[in-house]
């Protein structure tokens, strides 16, 4: 049975050039820093994040699947800007910009698929709803969009790249969200995190697909280790439900639930600038069908962040003392 369900794979695979990386699915990947509490009124930060991702594994339901007769290797190099302002105190705007290095699946006996370029961008408005400074509590809501600016149906040398190595997930995607921040002491952060995201119907030339609905929620501990220096550890579920293709058809190979750990590490320097190293590791997966599973992946950011209240103030303190 095992062997015919290799034997179906490998066709499906060669002539419908279908992928089922999970793990490098088409449109930008989540990264973890961006759920964060709303910004206070003229504060901007900006980021500059790298990602490398690595899988090489595949499930069938929460176990590793090796019967198949090839072996295939999924990775990307990716990197993402981040802007936010505090429009007011009760309101923050956000974007990002996704853009793809290189975005490769690895097939033994085959010339590999690679993609690279734009990815999505994303717009989002958030809120704060509720924010005791003294108690160090905080909730914000957010509402989002997620733009298709990058590459769909995107070919390399006349051959056609599957779904799984587009840069751009050639779809909007809707999504809401809340984050909610607590303090304990003067050390200690506790925080948890949950968001939906819907997509649209992608109609192509090439691709008639919709992603399944995507839920993913997280809870936060955050430490200051010394002056400087942060520990942030995260364990995050992301659940995706099954796509669907031409006449509501289901894509049994498609859906997941993944539970990750995210431990990171960063170091304020002078001025608001901040860097940041984490990874995300996968310790708990489950699959539909048959699938590449997510492997890890290691990310870096460097954040800037303006306060022009307090830039603004001080100018003021330095002309009234000349």
């Amino acid at each position: 049975m095992r062997l015919a369900v290799a034997i179906f794979i490998i066709i499906f695979n060669l002539c419908e050039m279908h992928s089922f990386a999970q793990c490098c699915s088409s449109g930008n990947p989540f990264i973890s820093d961006a759920e964060q509490p709303a910004l206070q009124s003229k504060v901007l930060t900006s980021s500059l994040t790298y990602r490398y991702s690595h899988s090489s594994q595949f499930y069938s339901e929460d176990s590793r699947f090796n019967d198949l007769p090839f072996d295939q290797t999924s990775y990307s190099n990716y990197s993402e800007i981040q802007i936010g302002y505090g429009i007011t105190n009760w309101m923050t705007v956000t974007a990002d910009l996704g853009y793809f290095f290189n975005k490769t699946q690895a097939t033994t006996g085959q010339d590999p698929y690679r993609g690279y370029g734009l990815g999505d961008a994303g717009l989002y408005l958030k809120f704060n709803a509720f924010n005791n400074p003294k108690a160090r509590f905080s909730v914000s809501p957010s509402i989002g969009v997620r733009f298709p600016v990058g590459i769909f149906d995107q070919g390399v040398d006349n051959v056609q790249l599957p779904i799984a190595v587009q840069p751009s997930s050639g779809s909007y995607k809707y999504n809401g969200n809340v984050f909610i921040s607590k303090g304990i002491g003067s050390k200690m952060t506790l925080a948890a995190f949950l968001s939906y995201e819907y997509s649209q119907l992608i109609k192509s030339e090439n691709f008639y697909y919709k992603y399944g609905d995507q839920w993913i929620g997280a809870v936060y501990f955050n430490y200051n280790i010394w002056k400087g220096l942060g520990l942030d550890l995260q364990v995050r579920n992301e659940y995706r439900a099954k796509s669907k293709r031409e006449n509501d058809e289901t894509a049994e190979s498609s859906g997941y639930d993944v539970i990750y750990f995210t431990p990171q590490l960063t170091y304020a320097f002078k001025y608001n600038w901040y860097l940041s190293a984490y990874s995300d590791i996968p310790v708990y997966k489950y699959y539909n069908d048959i699938q590449m599973s997510f492997g890890y992946a290691i990310s870096l950011r460097l954040t800037k962040k303006i306060d022009f209240v307090v830039l603004q103030a001080r100018k003021q303190s330095k002309k009234s003392t000349q």
